[in-house]
């Protein structure tokens, strides 16, 4: 899952390439499935800042939430594919839910057309200080030694954290854990504060406080390698599970009608934003690694191998949501 080999193999040149005159007529429109103030939100936003110097027009972020993704995905499908419309889409919006959702409400795929990958932000596992263990390894064989007696949050059924909780449950071979959904993260996160719960697995940014303020303890990171943000939190495979690579991630999305020529120049530009050192330490700031070489044939197969990657632990944990 999430192996960031399939963002490289064709990565396209950030040589700044002239704009098209006649591209972007009129501000573009970046449209985020969650209400603000989320990670993909702060992203769209830091994103559309520093685009908008690079096409010489404006980029508006427009917030949609609701039915899963469904609401903003609509809105882009609907929308004329010329390019001054594009979906921000997630890990949840269009690689967990495709997984779990028996109706979704659009083709995460097929309505769409991959313009490229805006970065990633690694998920974390955290546990009360109080709990006593100091390493994932120690921190399993507990988990083990007392079967029936522990529970992790997420931040509801079907969500990414849940399916990081399962993969985690199915490597460790913790058969026993008992999964308790609640009405989202930050209600999860309270209830490791509070010890309702042996452990979470939340995103970076949504931690990175809790941990430097030692209300957590961070046991591993799904990332390939350590978090520069968190340089002592080991990875899965460092703390000795491997195969465990949880991550969330942001890409733009077009309508499937747009130009293949007129995706390539909103990829272009946007790559060349995302190379930027500035917005690369912007975006580090909130837990996000840009990611800049990334082209729409990379992002198309990345898309697809989230989905599959996803499927597999959502069928394995038997998780389908009906809505």
């Amino acid at each position: 899952m999430l192996s960031r080999r399939l963002l490289l193999a064709a990565g396209a040149s950030l040589a700044a390439a002239p704009f098209a005159s006649a591209f972007p007529e009129r501000p573009l429109r970046f449209i985020v499935p969650f209400a603000p103030g989320g990670s993909t939100d702060v992203a769209a936003r830091l994103l559309a800042e520093a685009l908008g110097p690079v096409i010489g027009q404006s980029v508006v972020v427009e917030n949609r939430a609701g039915a899963n993704g469904a609401v903003a995905s609509e809105a882009v499908i609907r929308a004329e594919p010329d390019g001054h419309v594009l979906l921000v889409a997630s890990a949840s919006t269009h690689g967990v839910n495709p997984a779990v959702a028996r109706r979704l409400g659009f083709d995460p795929i097929g309505d769409f057309a991959a313009v490229t990958m805006i970065g990633t932000t690694p998920l974390v596992l955290v546990c009360p200080p109080g709990f006593g263990e100091t390493t994932l390894a120690g921190f399993i064989d507990r988990l083990r030694r007392e079967p029936g007696r522990h529970s992790y949050a997420s931040a509801g059924a079907g969500s990414i954290t849940h399916l990081a909780g399962e993969l985690f449950k199915l490597k460790a071979g913790l058969p026993d854990l008992v999964h308790v959904p609640y009405r989202g993260g930050g209600p999860a996160m309270q209830a490791v504060l509070t010890g309702e719960v042996a452990f979470t697995i939340e995103s970076v940014a949504s931690a990175a406080s809790l941990i430097e303020g030692g209300r957590v303890k961070p046991l591993a990171i799904g990332s390939k390698a350590r978090h520069p943000g968190l340089p002592d939190v080991p990875t899965f495979a460092e703390a000795g599970l491997p195969g465990v690579e949880l991550a969330t991630w942001n890409m733009l999305l077009a309508p499937r009608a747009t130009p293949s020529a007129r995706i390539e120049q909103i990829g272009t530009a946007v790559r060349q934003a995302l190379a930027s050192e500035a917005l690369k330490t912007r975006l580090a700031a909130v837990g996000t690694t840009a990611i800049a070489d990334a082209s729409s044939e990379a992002t198309a197969r990345f898309l697809g191998a989230e989905i599959a990657a996803f499927k597999a632990v959502a069928e394995a944990a038997k998780i389908s949501l009906a809505d």
